[in-house]
């Protein structure tokens, strides 16, 4: 096998393993759902990660609109999310959050306010790697390939086919 060859099966092994890790990327932030059956949010409790997005969905209509809206039922003042009551009255029909910053958002339905109401547990996510450290990785990684490639060239000598 020549050079040009043994080049372009590094190209091409590199090439999908840069395919993978952005493939992977958009994998780590999720969508969460959450039904809305005739009156009440089912899970109406859930942690997700910051990033994540949250989908109220109805699932099962009851001819009544709902609502997904931040806060306690009786709260004044600006929600910090409504969906308002014409999205969420027919079967299907959806509405999503983002969440971008840790905490506790408590959300309720403003036309069942008694028996509609959940929370939205937003956990920090890990802090990003720093620059050194994904110097040092790649570093690593480097290396491990060439000793890979280095022993898969030494077998193939040692053991001619």
């Amino acid at each position: 096998m020549t050079l040009v060859h043994r080049t372009w099966r590094l190209v091409l092994a590199l090439g999908l393993l840069a395919a993978a890790a952005g493939a992977a990327l958009p994998a780590l932030a999720k969508d969460v759902g959450v039904s809305i059956v005739d009156k009440s949010f089912q899970p109406p409790n859930i942690t997700i990660d910051a990033g994540d997005t949250v989908t109220w969905t109805v699932t099962k209509a009851i001819g009544e609109p709902h609502s997904v809206t931040a806060g306690k039922p009786g709260d004044t003042g600006t929600p910090a999310f409504d969906s308002g009551l014409d999205k969420l009255k027919d079967k299907g029909s959806s509405y999503q959050v983002t969440f971008d910053t840790p905490g506790t958002f408590d959300y309720y339905c403003t036309v069942h306010p008694t028996v509609m109401t959940g929370q939205v547990v937003v956990l920090a996510v890990a802090e990003p790697v720093s620059p050194d450290r994904k110097l040092l990785a790649a570093g690593i990684l480097a290396a491990a390939l060439v000793l890979l490639f280095g022993a898969a060239w030494l077998w193939r000598r040692m053991n001619p086919a």
